[in-house]
């Protein structure tokens, strides 16, 4: 089920709300934390029950190794998060990599490998990065293992079980009592989570959705790109995914925050950065926490001392390993290797103390940075990438718009001009506008932000209701 649906906006969020407010008045025993438990698994298994048992099956295993840790001590505790890790790699690799590593064997044997055709069940890199930082918070005695309700609680929870934000235990598990209270949210936390859901669905039904429409048509016809118009494609791309991903992370908050429940930000105006570390602190940032936790500061911790060159070698790792975090191909393992080597780029200057760039030189390197990432993020393949990059920096039709007079006369002249306004729109609210986070800090409940409000969300509806919903991107990952 897609946030941006009728059954999730009209059914499933509406009923889900009443039941759980109803059941907060009945007083009984955690009643609420049931029906929310039983609202996560009928969410997830939405349109393919098969997946539920995956999902089920990796919080039972989680919940045993969390005790396992829980109750041992020394090497026996040690071994017991090896064993968990262990058993989570394992897990996610059969389902996202096997076909990978397997498909690289012909290339350097004699022989084909019969390669099984494995199902990827939603959410798998999110739900089972957010149990590996489980097992490794029991491990460090920063929360307690908890009951088999509670986690399956906290890991299913509907908001974020499939596309996040990943949120560790500590974040939430406190949150449950106040679910089972007596109370509910009040009225302006309510007006709250509504102003930012609006935000959200806007942000991906309105702006996304439009921008894909351009990043679809440059990346279908590359070889007719000129060389602003493939910078164009990429600028589009890039905004299209921020909106895409910001917007389910806006609608992922704002639904939670209707059962009282508060889960991290993921997104704060990122590509206003003026260097790929400022990029990382705002782009994703449960991912980046967790790549700095994790990742960086594990492999960091097997050298001798740290040092600018180990820093470096940790850095292209981790990113590389990121990269490759969201899905198996080669052109995830590029996007990783170009953000750890411009994040290397930018901890040696820091470090050395080089000059400053002007802020809007910084930023035009850095978002060159990004839109070059974005387009092997984007592409099927590396020749894709390295064709559509090739327009970009060629030196040949440099300002061609042929393209786009096919692409605009393709549909009717009143699309066209609402589908404009959308994408300017989009490039002012990014570069201009306060972030979600700060409007709905700041809301107050008034007949101004109501208006908006309505508005958002009428104009959502509308473009739901005329074309066919796009899916997440990161639904894929």
């Amino acid at each position: 089920m897609s946030f941006n649906s009728f059954p999730y906006l009209l059914v499933f969020l509406p009923i889900v709300f009443c039941v759980i407010e109803l059941s907060r008045r009945l007083q009984v025993p955690r009643l609420p934390q049931a029906c929310l438990l039983l609202a996560s698994l009928i969410f997830y298994s939405y349109g393919r029950i098969s997946f539920l048992p995956y999902l089920l099956g990796s919080v039972l295993v989680n919940w045993i190794i969390s005790r396992w840790i829980g109750r041992s001590s020394g090497v026996m505790k040690r071994k017991a998060l090896q064993v968990g890790l262990c058993l989570n790699i394992a897990y996610l690799s059969v389902f996202k990599y096997v076909n990978f590593f397997l498909g690289i064997i012909p290339r350097f044997a004699h022989f084909k490998v019969l390669i099984p055709d494995f199902p990827f069940p939603l959410g798998i890199s999110f739900f089972t990065l957010t149990q590996i930082m489980y097992l490794v918070d029991c491990y460090e005695e920063l929360i307690h293992p908890n009951s088999l309700f509670d986690h399956a609680t906290f890991v299913t929870f509907f908001p974020y079980v499939v596309s996040g934000p990943m949120s560790r235990a500590k974040r939430i598990l406190h949150q449950f009592p106040g679910l089972n209270g007596s109370k509910g949210p009040s009225a302006e936390q309510l007006a709250r989570a509504t102003f930012l859901f609006s935000m959200g669905l806007a942000k991906k039904v309105i702006l996304a959705d439009v921008f894909s429409n351009v990043a679809d048509f440059g990346f279908s016809n590359i070889n007719r790109l000129s060389g602003t118009e493939s910078w164009t494609i990429a600028m589009s791309y890039t905004l299209q995914i921020y909106f895409d991903f910001s917007g389910y992370s806006d609608m992922a908050i704002a639904s939670a925050l209707f059962l009282g429940i508060e889960i991290p930000r993921n997104f704060d105006s990122p590509l206003r950065s003026t260097s790929m570390i400022e990029f990382w602190e705002r782009w994703h940032i449960t991912l980046s926490s967790f790549i700095t936790t994790y990742l960086y500061t594990p492999i960091l911790l097997c050298f001798d001392r740290a040092t600018l060159g180990t820093a470096a070698i940790a850095t292209l790792l981790a990113m590389t390993v990121a990269g490759l975090w969201h899905g198996p191909s080669w052109t995830f393992v590029v996007f990783g290797v170009i953000h750890g080597a411009g994040l290397v780029i930018n901890q040696y200057w820091r470090k050395k103390k080089l000059p400053r760039f002007p802020r809007l030189i910084s930023w035009c390197l850095t978002m060159a940075v990004i839109c070059t990432a974005f387009v092997f993020f984007r592409s099927p393949d590396i020749h894709t990438a390295i064709s559509l990059l090739g327009h970009m920096f060629g030196g040949t039709n440099v300002f061609g718009h042929s393209s786009f007079k096919i692409m605009n006369g393709e549909g009717h002249r009143l699309m066209v001009a609402i589908y404009l306004l959308a994408e300017i729109s989009g490039v002012l609210i990014v570069f201009f506008s306060r972030s979600s986070d700060q409007l709905q800090r700041g809301f107050t409940p008034n007949w101004k932000n109501a208006v908006a409000t309505a508005t958002l969300l009428l104009l959502s509806m509308l473009y739901l209701n005329s074309n066919v919903a796009r899916p997440f991107v990161y639904f894929a990952f």
